[in-house]
């Protein structure tokens, strides 16, 4: 309905002659020898180029990963001098959570199906 609404209104808007034709124009087909075409060659350097990417991309993940332990180990020196009690805090904490977790997994291993099985 909105096209039928514009285009109805559009030539009134704009004075569109009623004779009015949009020019037409002529493309010339391109003829292309597709024999002369050296797939292996084409293919043997999309590999290579995929390759390279890969190696680029596999090198830029291991060197952010070796910033973040960078990073990791400025922050824990710079908490271990502020505060020295903090690794003896967070092993207690670890050590609370690995119980609760272990008491969760017994509890879940008590009500499975696959028990009896």
């Amino acid at each position: 309905m909105l096209a039928k609404i514009s285009s109805a209104r559009y030539p009134l808007l704009v004075n569109i002659p009623s004779d009015f034709r949009l020019p037409s124009w002529k493309i010339p087909i391109i003829e292309v020898d597709l024999s002369e075409i050296d797939v292996p060659q084409i293919a043997e350097k999309v590999s290579e180029y995929g390759k390279e990417a890969l190696y680029v991309t596999v090198g830029t993940g291991v060197l952010a990963f070796q910033q973040l332990q960078v990073r990791r180990r400025e922050v824990m020196t710079t908490l271990h001098t502020e505060n020295p009690e903090l690794e003896t805090h967070i092993s207690e904490v670890v050590d609370h959570a690995k119980s609760v977790a272990t008491l969760l997994c017994n509890k879940l291993r008590e009500r499975s199906p696959l028990r009896n099985a």
